[in-house]
């Protein structure tokens, strides 16, 4: 327990008013979070009370479909997370650890997926792989007389293929920091003793990478659990049911807010359950330290005549994940609408309408303007109290500060459509409904861990001393803040917004249920354009997405030099 004197120290120091700012940032977080699960106890209809009762329970565990959404719910996280967390391992161990040449350019590939909105990844891979309409199959029937579908969008498999390729570039970042640092003397022991790459790579490099692998499988898992696209635009077509679309389906369909939050229950103790697996399974990490007192030089390993073959690997994933669905969306963009036929026509049929229609569509301007005002100041404002949050945990000495820690991570554990359940209800009846204010709360919430998580792990890195110093010189918190923590921290400040901006520019499944006629988000606006058949209208949205955030990637690493970071 704090001391009397502790206490007053805080007072000298000014800390009242960052200790302020974090109440109001985490009352802000847990404020739709407890909301979510006091609906699920009531039954009655928005805007009506009738008690607390277990009925959205009942019908949740009385559901015919409980254990197909339970069993598809695993699988499809499962085998997302597996082929995203294991090429992006193989990606960063090709890029860390061998003499693959071209290494600028492989350095980057991994990387490009991110850029892609994610609704626009999925409409490009149905394009590709309908069963019917699919160009693929097209082409495999118009020139090889194959009469049916070999590749299926609507599918477990298509699922697992689009949304597993887009966890590629987590895995690549969260596996590249621990190959550049690994002590290369147990691979050059495999090597000298005859050990093949692949040997090697299999049986000493990946093993010791183990804890790094858990803990980016984990994070992809738990992203596959809260998934909303493709879910919706994959898996309900072929009536492959999953609680995330389950949820969707009781908000927009039913209007059962008590329902969807019952379901969203459910999916938060599947992430905890998660969580608490992981925990139990790194608990012995420490036993694959290779980082040692004993010095050494970090070097990459002369593959011979294998490093051909792992350009090629690069290569062929760079064709296949990035370029393949981007060029179908430019293509698609510039036809007067999709069919088979039509796409193989082109040239010969390309138009410009689309680009158009769109730019002179006010749902699609307003959402883009929407979308990138918004995107830009809850980057700003999210990074703003991430490390206000940290700095009251770690430099000041206000009273019950950990608590924060356990608040600032929590919406890690909750789908941001479920958050977005809790701000519905919350704002329902208000002024505040169906306004920027509330869909700037929902990302605010939604993104808040990534700013926190970032700012904690910089300021942990920051001895002490210097702040002491500036204590004892009688500086106030903002002296300290704002002339020695915040300057140190301007390399992570420029990644954490960077990211964020790039992740609220473009999400759906916050902004799906707080945004309506009047209230367009851009990423939600191409959501609709493909559910109501405008398919081309939606690659030309996509398309101008996609160049606008290649432009700001290129601005941000040259005038400012900033860099991805999670």
């Amino acid at each position: 327990m704090a001391s009397w004197k502790s206490i007053k120290l805080g007072f000298r120091q000014g800390s009242v008013v960052p200790l302020l700012a974090s109440v109001v940032a985490g009352a802000a977080i847990i404020t739709p979070v407890v909301i979510v699960f006091w609906r699920s106890f009531t039954s009655g209809n928005l805007g009506f009370n009738v008690g607390l009762n277990t009925a959205n329970y009942l019908r949740v565990f009385g559901d015919k479909d409980i254990w197909a959404m339970l069993n598809n719910s695993m699988i499809y996280a499962a085998g997302s997370a597996l082929l995203g967390t294991g090429l992006g391992g193989l990606l960063a161990w090709i890029v860390a650890r061998t003499n693959t040449p071209g290494k600028a350019l492989v350095e980057l590939m991994p990387l490009y997926p991110i850029l892609m909105p994610p609704v626009m990844d999925n409409i490009a891979w149905i394009l590709l792989l309908a069963p019917k309409s699919g160009i693929l199959n097209g082409i495999l029937n118009q020139y090889f007389g194959i009469d049916f579908p070999v590749f299926n969008a609507f599918s477990m498999i298509g699922m697992i293929w689009t949304f597993g390729l887009a966890c590629v570039p987590l895995g690549y970042l969260f596996l590249l920091p621990v190959f550049l640092s690994f002590d290369p003397s147990l691979e050059e022991s495999a090597y000298i003793a005859g050990s093949r790459p692949v040997n090697t790579m299999l049986k000493i490099t990946f093993p010791l990478a183990i804890p790094a692998f858990l803990s980016a499988f984990v994070l992809n898992f738990l992203r596959g659990l809260r998934s909303f696209e493709t879910p919706v635009l994959q898996g309900t077509p072929a009536n492959i049911k999953v609680f995330v679309s389950r949820v969707y389906d009781s908000m927009a369909l039913e209007f059962n807010t008590g329902l969807a939050t019952a379901y969203s229950v459910v999916l938060v103790v599947m992430s905890i359950v998660t969580l608490y697996f992981y925990v139990r399974a790194t608990r012995f990490s420490e036993r694959y330290a290779t980082i040692t007192g004993k010095g050494y030089r970090v070097k990459v390993i002369d593959i011979g005549p294998w490093r051909y073959v792992t350009f090629i690997t690069v290569f062929f994933y760079f064709m296949v994940s990035i370029l393949l669905p981007f060029i179908v969306l430019i293509v698609v963009s510039m036809i007067p609408y999709y069919d088979y036929e039509t796409f193989m026509a082109f040239p010969a049929n390309a138009v410009m309408n689309n680009y158009y229609k769109v730019m002179r569509h006010p749902s699609f301007v307003n959402g883009l303007y929407n979308s990138l005002v918004l995107s830009i100041v809850i980057a700003v404002v999210t990074v703003f109290f991430g490390i206000i949050m940290a700095f009251t945990i770690y430099r000041t000495k206000a009273v019950g500060t950990k608590v924060f820690e356990f608040i600032g991570t929590l919406p890690l554990a909750f789908p941001p459509l479920v958050l977005s359940v809790g701000l519905v209800i919350i704002f329902l009846g208000t002024p505040l409904y169906n306004s920027l204010w509330a869909l700037g709360l929902g990302l605010f919430v939604a993104y808040f861990p990534y700013a926190f998580r970032n700012a904690s792990g910089s300021i942990v890195n920051i001895h002490k001393e210097l702040d002491e110093a500036a204590w004892v010189h009688g500086a106030k918190w903002r002296h300290v803040f704002f002339k020695v923590t915040l300057p140190i921290l301007k390399p992570s400040v420029g990644g954490a917004l960077f990211y964020i901006f790039i992740e609220t520019v473009r999400n759906v499944d916050v902004a799906i249920l707080l945004t309506a006629p009047g209230l367009e988000y851009g990423p939600v606006t191409l959501f609709e354009y493909f559910r109501v058949g405008q398919w081309a209208e939606a690659a030309a949205g996509g398309v101008i997405y996609l160049i606008i955030l290649i432009v700001a990637v290129s601005v941000a690493k040259l005038a400012f030099k900033m860099k991805f970071s999670l």
